[in-house]
């Protein structure tokens, strides 16, 4: 019992301390669910992460990185990124998003109904999906985003 008790302890404190550490403003939020895929860019590049996973939390500059080249590029109104917290609640995710300083959208995925459109797997994954008509296309999935962003960069972009 006691060590339930200090590890909600520990947690709590180091959500307060990723939450004070952001700076007090971002352009990104958690996002609701139902906004999913609601863009008007044609290339969506979704990372799902686990807030718990060691190379989530080490691949997450890297994730922000390819989401400032696009940007820099001048693409971010073509290619829309999201972070889905798989298996994560709303808590989980903004701590998540604050901690590692995610500048798109982030969204919970406590009971992995968009994550289960994607397959069977375990974060991290990062896709990329073309809109082809009405629809949503996957053309691009790696797990392994860190010390590759200049050729999922290439990949990804029209």
């Amino acid at each position: 019992m006691n060590r339930i008790f200090f590890f909600m302890i520990v947690v709590l404190t180091w959500s307060v301390t990723g939450c004070s550490s952001s700076g007090g403003s971002s352009s990104a939020a958690i996002a609701p669910a139902s906004s999913f895929l609601q863009t008007k860019a044609s290339i969506v590049v979704i990372d799902f992460f686990d807030m718990y996973c060691h190379t989530c939390q080490t691949e997450a500059k890297d994730v922000n990185e390819l989401h400032r080249a696009v940007k820099h590029r001048g693409m971010d109104s073509k290619v829309q990124f999201y972070a889905i917290g798989w298996g994560n609640s709303p808590l989980e995710a903004e701590t998540y998003r604050t901690r590692f300083k995610v500048p798109f959208p982030v969204i919970s995925d406590r009971d992995l109904a968009i994550s289960k459109r994607y397959g069977s797997f375990r974060p991290p994954l990062l896709i990329a999906l073309r809109r082809e008509g009405g629809t949503w296309k996957e053309f691009y999935r790696t797990q392994h985003v860190m010390g590759h962003t200049d050729e999922i960069l290439a990949a990804i972009l029209p």
